[in-house]
């Protein structure tokens, strides 16, 4: 079972195929966000460190462009795409998503664009928002453009990592850095929380000193 995985995984890896396929799943991603699109990208660069191939750089290019392309295109169709935010049932784990979207946005824009890309549901409903309420779109294209930059290479970048360090099993370093990567997520948004409340509190401060409280 394990070898015939092997050998359909390495016909793919091992064919030009491998990046319109990778670059059609991180695009649908933009939309439809059923396997997140870091998955792809941590099983392609564990491949590209314990094999050699795909080109990990080839990747890192067609990554970004189907990212930053994906992310526009729903950005610019953020009010159409609203009612399917309206449906999110409470409770649910979009639901919290959804929360940390609209807590963050009114916080700092920018950097909320640059986290929610490691966060799946998160980089939807929120691109989704900024599109409904007319965000300025260059500034959202920097910031995205930026957040997706950081994205693509940790993703390729863990999952290169464990493929040289386990060249002799790609397919534990595949499943070894789609953990690493899930991991990583959930770091970034938990520092970022910290981060935040951190200065919501020091401003707090500021605002009651400037009033003499």
């Amino acid at each position: 079972m394990v070898d015939t995985l092997t050998m359909w995984i390495e016909s793919l890896m091992s064919t030009a195929w491998v990046y319109p396929v990778i670059g059609a799943l991180i695009f649908g991603d933009s939309f439809i966000p059923v396997l997140p699109s870091e998955i792809p990208l941590n099983l392609v660069g564990a491949w590209s460190g314990a094999r050699g191939e795909p080109n990990i750089g080839v990747m890192f290019i067609v990554a970004v462009m189907c990212a930053v392309v994906g992310d526009n295109l729903c950005f610019l169709l953020g009010t159409r795409l609203m009612p399917y935010v309206n449906r999110i049932r409470r409770g649910s784990k979009t639901y919290g998503a959804l929360v940390w979207v609209k807590r963050n946005m009114r916080r700092n824009a920018g950097a909320a664009i640059i986290i929610a890309r490691f966060i799946p549901s998160a980089r939807l409903l929120l691109t989704i928002l900024l599109g409904s309420v007319r965000f300025p779109w260059p500034m959202f294209f920097i910031f995205d453009t930026l957040g997706v930059i950081l994205w693509a290479a940790q993703a390729l970048a863990i999952g290169y990592l464990g493929g040289v360090i386990f060249s002799g099993s790609p397919l534990f370093a595949m499943l070894l850095s789609v953990v690493l990567a899930t991991v990583l997520g959930f770091l970034v948004q938990r520092t970022q929380n910290k981060i935040m409340d951190a200065l919501d509190v020091r401003r707090g401060y500021a605002e009651a000193h400037n009033y003499g409280l």
